[in-house]
């Protein structure tokens, strides 16, 4: 029996896949990377160590082929296209977002696959969620979604449908709503899902990182407050959905820590003493702050990373790939 990663390569798939290669021992034919663009630099030291496959979400022929060529048994559902869609994109949008998430669970339905982990996202959420509450209070699991986005309402669908599945035919399934989540390949995906919009689009999750490859970078005001948490986190979060054995919820939110971007800065100005940087005055959106009590209690989730040693690991890979020495504290 085996594990299949939909989105492998991509942001959240890689660092998950090198969670259970390097702390897991899960490896070879037991670990399949299903991923419609595989990238293996993504995965550089682990790419030897798995099964990778081109395959489309939107193709049922193709995941079915899949799973039964490798009888998957647990999946992690991670691929998704990010952002809004431009009006002429929307139905193709849509195929990836809907139809590919369908067609995921409706092959696991049918191979008997025993749990599908898959991503939801705090963009569910959108500001009717407040109901009764101020728009500084935290959201759990049992507010009113309320998404305002393309985005967001694929999101909230494939809840409702891991629900309905579950319901319906016994399939265990298991929703993350990760907030603003940082690390190697997050410039990739775009900018709407996991925080803040800067100038020109640029998430200012990806401002360190530009930082340290010696750009320029203009950071949101000080007293801008989210939710973190660092990828490689995330990907524990993810081990941990798919194994808690009977988890009282089925949709949990996923963060680490609320911090204010002062202490980002004044970090980033540590590590990259030479760096241009300099804060805006251009107030930002932020994403709703969320509860992780469900999280922690139930599935045991505790971060290893805080936003600073976080940060470091990340900018490391970031100037190792780039031929650039180390930064440290």
């Amino acid at each position: 029996m085996a594990i299949m990663i939909t989105g492998g390569t991509g942001f959240l798939g890689s660092y998950l896949t090198r969670y259970l290669v390097l702390e897991k021992g899960i490896s070879g034919k037991n670990l399949v990377l299903f991923d419609r663009y595989p990238n293996r630099d993504r995965i550089g030291e682990v790419a030897n160590d798995v099964v990778m496959l081109t395959g489309d979400i939107t193709e049922p022929s193709e995941i079915a082929a899949a799973m039964k060529a490798y009888e998957i048994d647990q999946i992690f559902h991670l691929a998704a296209i990010l952002g809004e869609p431009a009006p002429a994109q929307v139905v193709s949008f849509m195929r990836v977002m809907c139809d590919g998430t369908l067609n995921v669970f409706e092959a696991a339905r049918i191979f008997g696959v025993k749990r599908v982990v898959y991503a939801s996202s705090v963009a569910v959420y959108g500001r009717a969620s407040f109901r009764g509450k101020k728009i500084t209070d935290e959201l759990d699991e049992d507010d009113p979604p309320a998404p305002t986005t393309f985005y967001g309402m694929c999101k909230l669908y494939a809840e409702n449908l891991a629900a309905l599945y579950s319901r319906r035919f016994g399939l265990e399934t298991v929703g993350l709503r990760p907030t603003s989540v940082f690390g190697l390949g997050r410039g990739a995906r775009g900018s709407y899902a996991s925080g803040l919009l800067p100038p020109q689009d640029v998430h200012y999750m990806v401002l360190p990182e530009l930082a340290a490859l010696g750009q320029p970078v203009e950071m949101p005001p000080d007293d801008t407050e989210s939710d973190w948490i660092y990828a490689a986190d995330a990907a524990e979060a993810w081990y941990r959905a798919m194994t808690t054995p009977n988890p009282p919820r089925r949709v949990y939110n996923l963060a680490a820590e609320r911090r204010r971007m002062a202490d980002i800065t004044d970090h980033l100005r540590k590590l990259l003493p030479d760096a241009h940087i300099t804060v805006s005055e251009r107030r930002v959106q932020t994403t709703p702050n969320m509860n992780t009590t469900n999280l922690r209690r139930d599935l045991g989730f505790k971060p290893r990373y805080s936003v600073e040693t976080g940060m470091i690991d990340y900018l490391n890979m970031v100037r190792k790939s780039a031929g650039l020495p180390p930064v440290s504290e």
